[in-house]
């Protein structure tokens, strides 16, 4: 179409020039020839023509393409100078020797149990350190597994109060005044779901504590164990705790509350032989 309207200005230009650098000739009779409105008539009529033959020859597309979107621009990685959040370091688990034994005298309110001992013997296995207990009573004694020494593992369920013996693998030997304690497992409920959990916090960490053993230095933490059956509460014990470091254990402990797996409204433990 470009073209055709290019050589229709080329026509009427060239008629315009070859009109004006004409010599004038003189007029003749009007049955000489075509007349200049005739020959201009006939010069429009071929220019149409050629016009109309371009078209058809090169017919314009239905739709012009879209341009394509140029690719972005690649833009330069900036390392990030934000801080990174803190991953909390887990606390330490405190070592508990293999072959050595802690022996406790225990008091219970309502006397139930007379002359009553826990002993408590470490053994070395393939998965940990195995803690094995004996309790002896005016009555007999018995023996069993407590478990393994080892933060959460399974075989700390349904332990009852002989299970203080493990609170030192959930504390941290480096705890500090108001540091809070927390742990827990399961009880000898109607449902899997029954749980029981301690919650409490350090009061001191310079306890002085007299025992049969000898006068030991001690970490107190104070806490609350609460019973819960299906998510409802059942019932509520306090207990406080020293920890003495220098024997890798819990030196005595005092438990006041009537609880779904102890009858005694009050307990007391001691140690009373580490070696």
């Amino acid at each position: 179409m470009g073209a055709a309207v290019v050589l229709l200005v080329a026509l009427v230009a060239g008629l315009l020039v070859s009109i004006r650098s004409a010599p004038p000739v003189a007029p003749k009779p009007a049955s000489a020839g075509p007349s200049f409105g005739d020959r201009i008539t006939e010069l429009i009529r071929q220019a149409a023509k050629e016009i109309a033959d371009a078209v058809r020859r090169d017919p314009p597309p239905k739709s012009l393409p879209k341009p394509k979107p140029a690719p972005p621009a690649a833009v330069a990685k900036v390392p990030s100078t934000a801080a990174k959040p803190v991953v909390p370091v887990p606390a330490s688990t405190p070592k508990l020797p293999a072959g050595r034994t802690w022996h406790y005298r225990v008091v219970v309110q309502p006397p139930v149990w007379r002359e009553a001992t826990l002993t408590y013997r470490t053994v070395e296995q393939v998965k940990g350190i195995a803690v094995y207990t004996e309790f002896r009573h005016a009555g007999g004694k018995s023996n069993f597994q407590l478990g393994l020494f080892a933060p959460g593992d399974a075989s700390h369920a349904n332990t009852r109060f002989p299970g203080f013996f493990l609170y030192a693998a959930y504390l941290n030997p480096a705890l500090k005044v108001g540091d809070p304690v927390a742990f827990g497992w399961h009880w000898q409920g109607k449902s899997p779901a029954s749980t029981k959990r301690f919650s409490g916090n350090v009061t001191s960490v310079t306890d002085e504590v007299v025992t049969p053993a000898g006068r030991l230095r001690a970490v107190k933490v104070s806490g609350t164990w609460t019973y819960l059956e299906d998510g409802q509460f059942r019932a509520r014990a306090h207990e406080e705790v020293w920890y003495a470091p220098g024997v890798s254990q819990i030196v005595r402990i005092e438990r006041t509350g009537i609880a779904p797996d102890e009858a005694s409204a009050r307990i007391v433990a001691e140690l009373v032989e580490f070696k």
